[in-house]
């Protein structure tokens, strides 16, 4: 049997996305078991199943039998593993060979992280991880919003969402901390302005709201069980945490913040928390690749990020 791709798959991310889903296929094909495979991959069984559920829409075809409780490929599965393990093996020695190459190199990542995370939270780590990994270096670049990692050559995005998973699938991406989100205004701000009391008074204040694409301005608070939705606005936005936590400290208005981000001497420089009781949605933060098979010298870094972050962030 031989397969064909569909076009749309020949050109940009869609040819990468394919290649790793090509590749986790085969390990799943391998090991006739998707538990196994995803811990041999390092990834959810979730997350597994899906990629090779896309995979599957893209051929147009299903690769595995899923009526049943034993594990067969169909004939169409089957053909594509065969195809695919000598392409799958090829791939791996090309990025055993490279690894190597850089290994003996210069070592360089190219890291891009958002200005706030890296003044605060990441420059430590990085310093610390290049410490213990000698002829590692790291080039750190500030970035905004979600990047694209192929037109900027990054070999690591650090990326910020308020969802468990990062919206756009065609990069890589692996959470490696969360840190809460909280009320804070400036003193000054308290005493001129009416004393908060319920969430629902945050539509007589002014709002400072980040900016992703539009303003965000349903901000989320909870709780315990009590969750409730507001809509704010206020005088100025600002597309990053640190400026908020800044436009905060001018007394421009209350902001949705890290605590490391309020107390922190450039940026909040010790706001004040606002209904003690409510935290906003947590924020979580991901470790983003172009693709699954990363060179040594990245998986290293992302795996020291997710071990070390709670740390860093408690030390904060």
């Amino acid at each position: 049997m031989k397969l064909y791709v569909t076009p749309h798959l020949t050109t940009g991310n869609n040819r990468m996305r394919f290649l790793a889903d090509l590749a986790l296929f085969v390990e799943v094909a391998n090991t006739r078991n998707f538990s196994r495979a995803a811990a041999a991959l390092g990834i959810p069984t979730s997350t597994l199943s899906r990629r090779i559920s896309a995979l599957e829409r893209d051929l147009g075809f299903p690769l595995i039998h899923r009526s049943t409780r034993a594990f067969k490929l169909t004939d169409a599965g089957q053909a594509c593993y065969e195809q695919s393990k000598a392409l799958v093996a090829e791939a791996s020695r090309i990025q055993e060979d490279v690894a190597g190459i850089a290994s003996r190199a210069s070592g360089r990542i190219r890291v891009g992280v958002p200005f706030d995370l890296a003044q605060t939270l990441f420059i430590p780590l990085f310093a610390r991880h290049i410490s213990e990994q000698p002829g590692t270096s790291i080039e750190v670049l500030s970035i905004t919003s979600h990047p694209n990692l192929l037109n900027d050559s990054l070999d690591l995005a650090i990326m910020v969402s308020h969802q468990l998973r990062l919206p756009d699938s065609s990069f890589s991406s692996r959470r490696i901390g969360t840190f809460a989100r909280r009320l804070f205004a400036s003193e000054r701000y308290c005493i001129v302005h009416k004393r908060l009391q319920h969430p629902e008074e945050l539509t007589e204040h002014s709002c400072l709201c980040l900016v992703h694409g539009q303003p965000l301005n349903q901000w989320e608070l909870r709780r315990d069980r009590d969750h409730r939705t507001i809509k704010v606005q206020g005088a100025a936005t600002a597309n990053s945490v640190g400026m908020l936590a800044k436009l905060a400290s001018e007394a421009m208005g209350i902001a949705l913040l890290p605590d490391f981000l309020a107390a922190h001497p450039g940026f909040g420089a010790g706001l004040v928390r606002l209904l003690p009781e409510w935290e906003g949605t947590p924020a979580h933060v991901f470790a983003v690749t172009p693709s699954e098979m990363q060179v040594p010298r990245v998986r290293k870094l992302v795996t020291f990020l997710k071990e070390n972050f709670d740390a860093a962030l408690n030390d904060l």
